[in-house]
C-alpha cells in the first residue's frame, strides 16, 4: 500500500515539474518575442501643401509709422498726436522652419519724436524744464520667433491668408537725439506764456521789438547731454512683440501688415530720464516678401504627359500625303488619292487608278486589275457555295451599292427597286415589292413547317433572288 502511494506521488511530481518547465519555457519565449523590436515601417511623406517650401528663406522689405510712448516729455500714450508720427523702414529674412513656427532676423531704421509745451517765461526754465522737443534717429536689429496660425490646426495651410504672432529680442545700436531750438535763419525760439513763439525772451524792454516765429520742425541741434543732466544713452536692449496678417499672392510673393510693440530698457529715447518707467514705441508697417526657393507648382502627372499630340496630329501612316485624322482610306499610295485620302477612280469601274491597267466604260465588267471582261465568257459558280464578297473581289463592277449589311437590308431607293416578284409575291408579307431578310427567315421557317408550298429548288431560287434584288 505504501509502495503504491509513493509511486503515485512520484508520478504526480514528475508530471507537474515537466508541465511547469514547459510553461516557463513558453513564457520566456513570449517575453523574448515582445522584447525583440519589430522593424519600423517607413512612413510615407505627406505631399506638401500649396505655398510650402522650406529650403531657403524669404527676404522682405517694409515701411510704416513709428510712435514714441514716453512718460517724460508728455504723459500718456499720444498715439493720435500727429506731431509724434515719424517714418521707419525695415528689411530682413524669414525662414518658416516648421508648419507652425519660423524665425526672422529684422533690421529697423527710423525716427522717434515727441514735443512738450509749457507756460513759462523763465529763460532757465525755457531751456531746461519746459517747451522741449526731441527727434531720435535710431537703428535696431532684432531676432524674432514667429507662430503661424495657418498650420492646419486653426487655418488650412493652403489658405491665402496667414495670421501670425511673434516675439523676440533686439538691440538698438544707434540713438542720435536732436532738438528743434532754432528756425531756418538760426534764431532761437522763446516761448511766451500767451502761447507765442518769438525771437527773444518776454521782458519789458523786448515787448515792442520782438518778432513772432513759427516752429519749422527741423531738428538741427544735436543733444549732447540728457535734459535731466544725466549721461545720455546711445544704445539699448529692446523686446519686440506683436501680430501680423499675411496675404499670399502665390508661391513666390506675399504681403504683410503688422504692428510691433518695442519695450526698451532705456528711458532716454526722448533724451530725458524720469522715474523708473522706460520708453516704448510702436511700429506699424506694410511689407512685401519674395521667396527665394519657391518654384512654379507642377500640375499632377497624367498618362498623357508623354504623348506627343503634335506629332499625332501630323502623322500619316500610309504616306499618301493626307494626315491620319483626315484620311478616310488607309493603305493608299502617295499621289493616287483625293483630299480625303481615298484612291482616285477616273473610269468609275471600281478599280483605283493606281492599279487600274485599262480605262473601261462605265457599264463594263472588269476584273481585279480593271481589265474589261467579255460577258459571254463569265461562268458564275454556285452562289450558295461561294461567298459574294469573293465574287465581288474578282469582279468588282458586279457589286451594287447597298445600305446596311447582308443581314439587315433596308428598302432600296426608288431607282434601285426590285424586279417583279412573280411566284415570290407570297413571301412579300408587307407588300412593299421587296423581299427583306426577315421575310426570307419567315419563308424558311414556313417551308420546314409545311405552311409554304415551295420545293427545295424554288426556296434556293428565292434566296438567289433575295441577293440579286
Amino acid at each position: 500500500m505504501k509502495l503504491r502511494l509513493i509511486l503515485s506521488l512520484l508520478i504526480f511530481s514528475i508530471t507537474f515539474g515537466s508541465y511547469a518547465q514547459d510553461s516557463s519555457t513558453e513564457e520566456s519565449k513570449a517575453k523574448k518575442e515582445k522584447t525583440e523590436k519589430e522593424p519600423k515601417e517607413k512612413k510615407e511623406k505627406k505631399p506638401r501643401p500649396p505655398f510650402y517650401d522650406n529650403k531657403l528663406p524669404y527676404i522682405y522689405v517694409g515701411g510704416g509709422n513709428m510712435s514714441l510712448f514716453g512718460d517724460d516729455l508728455a504723459s500718456g500714450i499720444n498715439l493720435y498726436n500727429t506731431t509724434n508720427w515719424k517714418w521707419g523702414i525695415n528689411a530682413g529674412v524669414e525662414h518658416r522652419t516648421f508648419s507652425a513656427v519660423g524665425f526672422s532676423l529684422n533690421f529697423l531704421y527710423g525716427w522717434l519724436g515727441q514735443n512738450e509745451r509749457s507756460a513759462t517765461t523763465s529763460t532757465e526754465a525755457n531751456r531746461n524744464l519746459g517747451n522741449r522737443n526731441i527727434e531720435t534717429e535710431m537703428m535696431n536689429v532684432d531676432f524674432k520667433v514667429n507662430v503661424y496660425l495657418d498650420n492646419n490646426l486653426f487655418i488650412n495651410r493652403s489658405s491665402r491668408f496667414s495670421p501670425y504672432l511673434f516675439g523676440g529680442v533686439g538691440y538698438i545700436f544707434k540713438m542720435t537725439q536732436r532738438s528743434d531750438l532754432k528756425d531756418s535763419e538760426g534764431r532761437q525760439y522763446y516761448y511766451w506764456d500767451d502761447g507765442r513763439v518769438t525771437d527773444r525772451p518776454k521782458v519789458a524792454e523786448n515787448l515792442g521789438t520782438f518778432e513772432e516765429l513759427n516752429l519749422d520742425g527741423k531738428y538741427e541741434t544735436d543733444v549732447k547731454e540728457s535734459f535731466d543732466g544725466s549721461k545720455l544713452a546711445t544704445s539699448a536692449i529692446a523686446f519686440p512683440m506683436g501680430l501680423g496678417l499675411r496675404y499670399k499672392f502665390g508661391r513666390k510673393f506675399h504681403a504683410d501688415i503688422s504692428a510691433t510693440y518695442y519695450w526698451t530698457l532705456s528711458d532716454q529715447l526722448d533724451a530725458y530720464k524720469k522715474g523708473k518707467q522706460t520708453d516704448r514705441f510702436l511700429y506699424t508697417s506694410v511689407g512685401f516678401a519674395y521667396h527665394i526657393a519657391a518654384k512654379k507648382q507642377k500640375p499632377d502627372s497624367s498618362i498623357y504627359d508623354t504623348f506627343d499630340f503634335l506629332s499625332m496630329d501630323q502623322a500619316d501612316d500610309d504616306g499618301d500625303g493626307v494626315v491620319n485624322i483626315e484620311d478616310l482610306c488607309a493603305n493608299t499610295p502617295s499621289g493616287a488619292v483625293d483630299e480625303s485620302g481615298c484612291p482616285l477612280d477616273s473610269d468609275h469601274d471600281g478599280i483605283p487608278d493606281y492599279r487600274d491597267e485599262e480605262t473601261s466604260a462605265d457599264s463594263a465588267l472588269v476584273d481585279a486589275n480593271g481589265i474589261t471582261i467579255d460577258p459571254d465568257f463569265i461562268v458564275l459558280p454556285d452562289t450558295n457555295a461561294l461567298a459574294h464578297d469573293i465574287i465581288y473581289e474578282a469582279y468588282p463592277s458586279m457589286e451594287v451599292a447597298r445600305v446596311g449589311n447582308y443581314y439587315s437590308l433596308d428598302k432600296p431607293k426608288q431607282e434601285e427597286k426590285s424586279k417583279e416578284l412573280g411566284d415570290f409575291t407570297v413571301v412579300d408579307q408587307n407588300g412593299d415589292g421587296f423581299i427583306s431578310a426577315d421575310e426570307i427567315t419567315w419563308a424558311i421557317d414556313a417551308f420546314f413547317e409545311g405552311e409554304l408550298d415551295f420545293s427545295a429548288a424554288k426556296l434556293h431560287d428565292l434566296i438567289d433572288f433575295f441577293f440579286d434584288q
